[in-house]
């Protein structure tokens, strides 16, 4: 009935890893250990692919010898371009029947040969009672990707247990320490370094999944890029100074990161500068990086939002839920609450999951917790196989 009693969750991001080690106890899970460490300390990323993979293996050691992982068995997830997720819609058939069409369908949906790949899939049922089709989610993963993926595990001297994908581990997460009332959709939003995932949830399953190129790593690259300075100056200016914060709604104006915000900005630093360049103003020059990039993923998310009411006949997201270590930014989730004008909150990964370890500091959880949502759902994953 039940899986493993202790598991390490494993999350290897673009820039940190974090992991956790739960513990099922009863009928309820705990948290016994967490750790975390930079994959690039400097960072300043290697040219060389064997070197950054080097860095990420170290960069797990040092993750879980700072938090004394005691578990042998990991659940880790893998992300990127070489993951497709698709939401198709077939007749309803046999399971083999359906298992024998999915490799018909895979061929025009995955843009590699299907040899190359490993495939699952999962029905999810019928939108709508009348519906003579069902909607099925269907998975593939380049197999080098997730060879690699397994090898990385095991020279960081883990066993890899399952290996899952990204989106859907912040769904575990989301499902275990929420109650998601029946016939709510909701918007999941997880802010990494370098890609933010949207997952739209509705009727206890994904309706829909998409990778965005952008996350914290490129608003750190702006600021590095109008500032002219350090990774570590630009991270830390980030930090400071986050987004701008988002104007209340008046008669005749909302926020806009790319309409009034961006002029007001924009005008703000013309102001400011000479025709030198000399004497610019930091916070105008930082919130200006921070807004052009800010812009943009709002856009891209809204359009995913809009993407899917258009095609679920009428359904509308009711809200947003937002994770990642990103989504600590300052005034953040009240400027996507503002763009998207619905009710946003951070995530908390540890909502319905006590923290046991004597060892576990609660300054530390408090800084990662908004970080922790992959790496939670992944250790849940490994209790339950």
């Amino acid at each position: 009935m039940f899986g493993s009693k202790v598991c390490a969750g494993i999350d290897i991001g673009s820039t940190s890893v974090k992991v956790v080690q739960l513990k099922r106890s009863g009928d309820s899970i705990e948290l016994e250990r967490v750790g975390f460490a930079e994959i690039y300390p400097g960072g300043d990323r290697p040219g060389d692919p064997n070197e950054q993979r080097r860095a990420k293996i170290d960069a797990v050691r040092r993750a879980l010898s700072s938090a004394n992982i005691t578990a042998k068995s990991s659940v880790s997830a893998v992300n990127g371009e070489s993951i497709i997720v698709r939401y198709l819609q077939l007749p309803e058939m046999p399971e083999e029947e359906l298992k024998k069409a999915l490799q018909w369908e895979a061929e025009e949906y995955i843009p590699f040969r299907l040899d190359e790949v490993n495939l699952d899939s999962m029905v999810l049922g019928k939108k709508h009672p009348e519906d003579d089709r069902v909607d099925v989610l269907l998975v593939s993963a380049k197999k080098d990707l997730v060879e690699d993926h397994v090898s990385m595990i095991r020279e960081a001297g883990l066993s890899p247990k399952v290996v899952d994908v990204d989106s859907f581990a912040f769904l575990n997460c989301i499902e275990a320490n929420y109650d998601l009332a029946g016939g709510e959709t909701i918007a999941l939003i997880n802010l990494g370094a370098e890609i933010t995932g949207i997952s739209i949830y509705q009727d206890g399953a994904s309706r829909f999944s998409r990778d965005i190129p952008l996350g914290g790593e490129t608003i750190t690259n702006a600021i590095r890029s109008h500032m002219r300075c350090s990774h570590s100056e630009a991270e830390n200016l980030k930090i400071i100074h986050g987004a701008t914060q988002a104007a209340e709604e008046g008669p005749e104006t909302t926020a806009s990161f790319s309409g009034a915000l961006m002029d007001t900005i924009r005008g703000k630093v013309d102001e400011m500068t000479s025709e030198d360049g000399s004497d610019i103003d930091k916070d105008a020059v930082v919130s200006k990086a921070v807004a052009s990039v800010l812009g943009e993923l709002v856009s891209e998310v809204r359009r995913s939002i809009e993407f899917f009411e258009n095609q679920a006949r009428g359904v509308n997201v009711a809200r947003v839920i937002l994770g990642g270590g990103t989504s600590n930014m300052v005034n953040l989730r009240e400027n996507f609450e503002a763009e998207l004008n619905l009710p946003t909150e951070i995530i908390d990964p540890l909502r319905r999951i006590r923290i046991s370890g004597r060892d576990v500091s609660p300054d530390e959880i408090d800084r990662m917790r908004p970080a922790l949502g992959v790496g939670i759902g992944l250790g849940i994953r490994g209790l339950a196989a």
